[in-house]
């Protein structure tokens, strides 16, 4: 047995975008790695069978998001093989694969047309139309050196992850299998299209978008459109303000139509839900009001394997599945639509990512990972909630390891609600020892900490430290209510929460040091994370990672760009006095930071741009009360910690610990009193 590195990274193979074939008990997913030599992440297809090992049934490095097709006879995947991510496909029972979309730029999601003759898909495409990837491009100098330059006129001219927009726009396409058929193009103009589904008798695609002349200015507040598979008619909006609604699926009876939704009023701090209409467009109706939990995964963790997460009917229309998010798990939910009446079909404490119902709904394949496991397949028969392991790729690396688990506790801030707390014990700490403790943040705020692997906790408590961390109000998981109680104003009701996480843990455990104390966050955590610096002296150090600083420059340079003033009241910082931008950013309270702080930063971060970290990073500078220090990383997302370069993922987690070592002595100091 031996601790866990940050370098276990590459040993980790992760699983999930599952896909259950139509006739028999079989299931399709795909499988990943981190590549030490490339320093990317390989996929590839797998397929298992309940009672029998798992096979490889890919050999690509780039393939993913499986699907079979309905009849059965052949499997569909993306994959990069030819240059662009393409529609890839070969037969079930073996043999080659053949590319079956040629468009010059990269599909990005794709769905079997009912018959298994042909694809819906949503590929990005420019002003110019359909351009297929033997189309060369000019050799014109001019064109050819200038094709970096960046030209913005939308509002919503990048996302983090993504990068700047260029004219392209995703947009649905329509096409045979046959190699003789081509492609054609069903949506049209600036807007972007996202979820697609095609009603049983091949007429009628239900997708994502928001057309009319507030596209840009209202990007993200997505309805549900009606497309026309042949493209007479004109695309109908089947919804309205103020929901923002996805992922639709038509009903049983080809007219009624079930989506995904909440109020884009709430700024996002309302629970995702279930909604019905019609395929006239009638209002919009709620179901499952009773339910106060998001009908969506809101974990949050540095492990995640590839998910896949849609509304899914059994064979016979009666129930839809969809995962929940609650308190600190994600669980499969069953919803009997003609009962409103929503049960779990899954209850155990861990955190259920994608799943596929089998052809005859006996049977439901979940990927799943809890806290001492990152991920594997699960196999479970619905009516009893039995459950067998079909992939466990971990398990030979896993009874090596010396690994922590988590204690629950519940904790309380003098005025708030109960509130769930997680307790990592370094797993070699020698009796009548202390050790030093981390409190952790997560990001969002709308996620929760939830019953998952983190590589990065499991790190930090084989160096010796105790990790504690938990979900203050702000997190989804618990309610409506719970979430919305900081909507307006962080940095009040969260820090209490926060502290009281910690106290809750301190008072349960002596082997905790309450004079070696460490707060780290990323996003938000990274927010809260100043915020605490800059209000107590409390913590020996800190780590705040991709956070915000100050909100007067986040609200014109973050990809969300105005989205951020509906927690100001609609108040452009510089249309009125500035209280509320200046009560809210950190930065105002930088003078009074004395505790250590190492600042973490990705150069290409468009959700927080990398000025917010080289804000407090002067600042501190400047007033010279605590050391700090600046890590950039280059050509770097928002979301490097769970899907950047491998080795930047590293490279983090050694500075962690190198910081904290300097600071707090992980190594133990003293028995308790």
């Amino acid at each position: 047995m031996r601790k866990i590195t940050a370098d276990d990274l590459f040993e980790f193979p992760l699983v999930g975008w599952l896909a259950s074939h139509p006739h028999r008990y079989e299931v399709a997913y795909q499988e990943q790695k981190a590549n030490r030599e490339t320093n990317h992440t390989d996929s590839w297809i797998m397929t298992v069978t309940p009672g029998k090992a798992p096979r490889q049934f890919t050999q690509g490095t780039t393939d993913e998001q499986p699907a079979f097709s309905p009849d059965g006879q052949q499997l569909a995947f993306l994959s990069k093989r030819s240059g662009t991510k393409q529609i890839w496909v070969m037969p079930v029972n073996g043999g080659e694969p053949r590319q079956a979309t040629f468009l010059k730029h990269a599909v990005e999601e794709f769905r079997w047309r009912p018959d298994s003759r042909g694809f819906i898909y949503i590929a990005l495409i420019g002003p110019q139309g359909l351009e297929m990837e033997d189309v060369k491009d000019t050799e014109d100098p001019y064109i050819q050196f200038n094709r970096d330059v960046k030209v913005l006129t939308e509002h919503y001219h990048k996302l983090d992850g993504i990068g700047y927009f260029d004219e392209r726009r995703p947009h649905v396409v329509i096409q045979d299998l046959a190699a003789s058929s081509h492609p054609r193009q069903l949506t049209q103009g600036p807007m972007r299209h996202s979820g697609l589904e095609m009603s049983a008798d091949g007429r009628w695609i239900l997708t994502a978008s928001r057309y009319g002349e507030d596209y840009d200015r209202n990007a993200g507040r997505n309805h549900i459109y009606l497309l026309d598979a042949a493209g007479v008619k004109e695309p109908l909006a089947l919804t309205q303000d103020p929901l923002s609604a996805h992922d639709a699926v038509f009903g049983p009876d080809g007219q009624t139509i079930y989506f995904l939704g909440a109020n884009w009023e709430d700024l996002g701090y309302d629970n995702t839900a279930l909604y019905r209409t019609t395929i006239q467009g009638e209002p919009a109706t709620r179901l499952l009001a009773q339910w106060d939990r998001p009908l969506a995964d809101a974990s949050t963790f540095d492990m995640p394997g590839p998910a896949s997460n849609r509304l899914t009917w059994d064979p016979d229309g009666v129930h839809l599945y969809i995962l929940t998010s609650q308190n600190g798990t994600v669980q499969l939910a069953r919803i009997n639509v003609a009962q409103n009446r929503l049960t779990l079909v899954t209850t155990a404490d861990q955190v259920h990512y994608s799943f596929a119902l089998s052809h005859d709904a006996q049977y439901v394949a979940l990927a799943a990972t809890c806290p001492t496991n990152p991920a594997q397949v699960l196999w479970n028969r619905i009516e009893q909630n039995a459950t067998e392991v079909l992939a466990n790729p971990n398990e030979t690396l896993l009874s090596q390891l010396i690994l922590a688990s988590p204690e629950r506790l519940i904790g309380r801030s003098e005025t708030g609600p109960e509130l769930d707390v997680f307790v990592m014990k370094p797993a070699d700490l020698k009796a009548d020892s202390q050790a030093p403790a981390l409190l952790e943040i997560h990001g969002g705020p709308m996620m929760m900490y939830a019953q998952s692997f983190s590589l990065e906790f499991q790190c930090l408590a084989a160096q010796g430290y105790g990790v504690v961390y938990g979900n203050p109000r702000g997190s989804q998981g618990y309610g409506k209510d719970f979430c919305t109680a900081i909507q307006q104003q962080w940095g009040h009701r969260d820090y209490e929460d926060l502290l009281a996480i910690l106290d809750t843990a301190l008072s349960h455990h002596e082997w905790m040091d309450p004079e070696r104390l460490g707060v780290l966050g990323g996003s938000y955590g990274g927010y809260m994370t100043n915020w605490i610096v800059g209000h107590t002296n409390r913590f020996k150090a800190a780590i705040t990672m991709r956070s915000v600083v100050d909100w007067r420059a986040m609200i014109g340079t973050g990809d969300l760009g105005w989205h951020w003033i509906g927690r100001a009241n609609d108040v452009w910082p510089f249309d009125s006095q500035e209280d509320w931008y200046r009560e809210q950013s950190p930065i105002t309270y930088v003078k009074n930071i004395t505790t250590p702080l190492l600042i973490e930063h990705q150069e290409g971060d468009l959700r927080c741009p990398i000025d917010q970290g080289m804000m407090l990073f002067t600042a501190m500078k400047y007033y010279d009360r605590a050391p700090v220090k600046f890590i950039r990383y280059p050509d770097e997302f928002h979301g490097m910690s769970r899907n950047g370069k491998p080795w930047h993922r590293v490279y983090r987690l050694h500075s962690f610990t190198d910081w904290f070592s300097r600071y707090l002595n992980p190594m133990p100091a003293h028995s308790p009193s």
